[in-house]
């Protein structure tokens, strides 16, 4: 796992570096993501400020990535997860995510 100085912020090989701020229910999604050797490349999404609610992460299969659906208690965010073998991916992800 990469950290940068600041948190919420992930940096490393496999992140894109067009934006790194992850809210804090998505930290784990992340770092998850980053130690499979099946990922190829995580695209963090923008933050969405929105009600208070409870949190959940939902996880979906798209045409050549995972979309990890985060929200949480006020904010939301997609986190992108391109794997080599992503019904693998999404396994490991639901269960260590439980």
């Amino acid at each position: 796992m990469s950290l940068s100085k600041k948190k919420n912020h992930r940096q490393g090989k496999k992140i894109s570096k067009k934006h790194t701020t992850v809210i804090d229910s998505a930290q784990r999604v992340v770092d998850l993501a980053e130690k499979m050797p099946e990922v190829t490349k995580i695209a963090i999404g923008y933050i969405k400020f929105i009600k208070p609610g409870r949190q959940r992460i939902k996880i979906e299969e798209k045409e050549n990535r995972l979309s990890v659906c985060v929200r949480g208690s006020v904010s939301f965010q997609e986190i992108r997860i391109y794997s080599f073998d992503m019904k693998k991916t999404k396994k490991e992800l639901e269960l260590k995510l439980k």
